[in-house]
Parts: C-alpha cells; sequence; structure tokens
C-alpha cells in the first residue's frame, strides 16, 4: 500500500489496518483527522467498467445527498487504482469511512430506520444513468447465471440438483408472471443483507456497492429478509415487518412486490450458493454455502415452508 496510498490527494496516514476479507478485502487508513476505506477487489470477480459503473453510482448518490460512503479521488482526477498481485490485477477504491457500526436488529427501531434509509437509496438513486455497463440484477443475471455454476457443481448429486432446478423454474415462472409494469426496475445496492450499513446516532451510512446494478428493487428487500430475518425465533421474525413499516413509509410496494418477497429471498440464497462456489479459490470450500449439498436442500425447503405457492 506504500506505493497506492500516496496517488490520493490525503493527508498521510498513521496506520494502514487490515479490516476484512469479504467480497473484496477492507482497509482502514487511520490518518490525525479522519479515516478511510480502502478495498481491494478480487482477481478477476468483476471487469473494470463495473467497478467504474458503482464508482459512478456512489459519486451520483453523494451528489444527491445521500448518505454514503463515497469514492475519493486520485491526484490525477481517477478513482480506481491498478495492482499487480501475485494472483493477477486487482483494483483498488478509496471511500470515505462510514461512522458507526452496524445496527443491532433486535431494536425494532432501528430496523424501521433501515427500511426509511434503503427507500430513500431507493429514491435518490431514481434519476442515475451511466455509460458503463455491468450485468443487471434480473432473471438472468440473478437466476440462470447462477443455476449455470450449480448446475456444473453439483452434477455428481442428481437428487439435490433435479429438486434445486425444480424450485429455481417455479420461481422463475412466479416472477415472469407478475405484471412488468408492477415491478418496481432501478438502481439496487445489490448486497443489503444487514451488514453494509452502519448506524451513528439515528443516521444510516450505506457502503460496499460492489454488487450495485440495474434490477428488480425487491431484490434488495428480499436480500435484507434473507439475511437479517429469517429463522423460526419470534422475535428475529419481528424484524421484517418493522423493516417494511419504515420502508413502506417512504415508498409503497406493490402488490405484486410483496407476493414476491419470498421468491426472491430464494433467489438470493440461490445467488448466493453460486457465489461461494465461483470463490471457493478466495474462501476455502468448508466456508462456502455449497459446502454441505445435503444442508444447501435443507435451506431451501425451509424457505419454501414460508411461500406455499412455490410447493
Amino acid at each position: 500500500m506504500t506505493k497506492v496510498i500516496p496517488e490520493y490527494g490525503i493527508d498521510k496516514p498513521l496506520e494502514c489496518l487490515f479490516w476484512e476479507r469479504g467480497a473484496n478485502d477492507t482497509y482502514q487508513l487511520l490518518c490525525a483527522n479522519t479515516r478511510y476505506f480502502l478495498r481491494v477487489y478480487r482477481c478477476g470477480a468483476f471487469p473494470r467498467e463495473a467497478n467504474e459503473f458503482e464508482v459512478d453510482v456512489l459519486n451520483y448518490l453523494h451528489q444527491q445527498n445521500f448518505p454514503v460512503a463515497y469514492p475519493v479521488a486520485r491526484k490525477s482526477g481517477d478513482y480506481l487504482t491498478r495492482i499487480n498481485a501475485p494472483e493477477g490485477a486487482r483494483y483498488v477504491l478509496l471511500t470515505t469511512f462510514a461512522k458507526g457500526t452496524v445496527p443491532d436488529y433486535e431494536s425494532l427501531e432501528n430496523c424501521r430506520l433501515v427500511g426509511k434509509s434503503v427507500a430513500q437509496l431507493h429514491l435518490a438513486s431514481s434519476g442515475f444513468e451511466s455509460s458503463r455497463k455491468r450485468t443487471n440484477l434480473d432473471l438472468q443475471g440473478l437466476l440462470d447465471k447462477s443455476m449455470t455454476v450449480i448446475r456444473t457443481y453439483m452434477a455428481h448429486r442428481p437428487d439435490a440438483l433435479s429438486m434445486i432446478v425444480q424450485v429455481a423454474q417455479k420461481v422463475r415462472a412466479a416472477v415472469q408472471a407478475a405484471p412488468v409494469r408492477s415491478l418496481d426496475i432501478g438502481i439496487c445496492h445489490g448486497d443489503l443483507h444487514g451488514g453494509n450499513l452502519h448506524l451513528h446516532e439515528g443516521n444510516v451510512t450505506h457502503f460496499d456497492f460492489e454488487e450495485c446494478a440495474f434490477g428488480y428493487r425487491i431484490y434488495d428487500l428480499a436480500t435484507f429478509k434473507w439475511g437479517t430475518c429469517m429463522g423460526s425465533d419470534k422475535r428475529r421474525c419481528m424484524r421484517w415487518p418493522a423493516f417494511l413499516e419504515g420502508y413502506e413509509s417512504i415508498r409503497p410496494i406493490s402488490q405484486a412486490g410483496h407476493s414476491l418477497v419470498n421468491k426472491f429471498v430464494i433467489i438470493r440464497e440461490l445467488a448466493e450458493t453460486a457465489y461461494g462456489i465461483r470463490h471457493v479459490q478466495d474462501f476455502g470450500r468448508n466456508d462456502i454455502m455449497a459446502a454441505d449439498i445435503d444442508h444447501v436442500c435443507e435451506r431451501l425447503k425451509n424457505m419454501i415452508k414460508t411461500d406455499e405457492q412455490i410447493l
């Protein structure tokens, strides 16, 4: 990082801490009066144009006064720095720091605050345009590409694969049956599982837009439900109505959107399973959802139980 950091017009960092390994490697830069996120994208995870699309989204949201960890420009005016790692080219993005911590979702008021914030994100991004391209969060990008990966990985388990394929087909049919105009399409965060935002003094700041794209906005809501509200614990189940109440106080959801939430929870599950398979070299077989195929099938069966229309 000694060669990368001087490319940015910031105070000399006092410390650079490796903070978290995830979809990307995140560092915290500590300066005298402030701190930053420094994110290093995985080699080959996305083409550079997709990362530039993310920068465009973040800059647009910042210009709309929506609270995000927004990009910090290099002295050259660009935002991405290419580094030649042993595994190949990787890109670095420096952003402002999101004050606070991940919300305590045991607080239903926090769930409502986050719901409102997600609705405001969708409102603020409504006018966004970009000449850069990236894969949409639609049925092809979320479901078809995921199933291609899953089919290859689970070819040796035809029993499990057959069950998963049937679920995917039914979910696809349900989404396709919905009237097109009833589905809200626009910029989505893409990874709103509940951890990619911080709460500070009642204010929510979003970050980690690596998966952002145009797509079904109900997917963002379903991803929150998938990551934060699933399970048999009654208190955990109460998080979803509180989140939804907060969201709809800003942006009402169509009847079709409500009916498709659980379908998109399943789509998220399949997309995340495929993501782990694609990145097994980064996380290790023991840390991906597809490590235990029987467990994957059991999770899907439990999700299906929440939506009788899929049975």
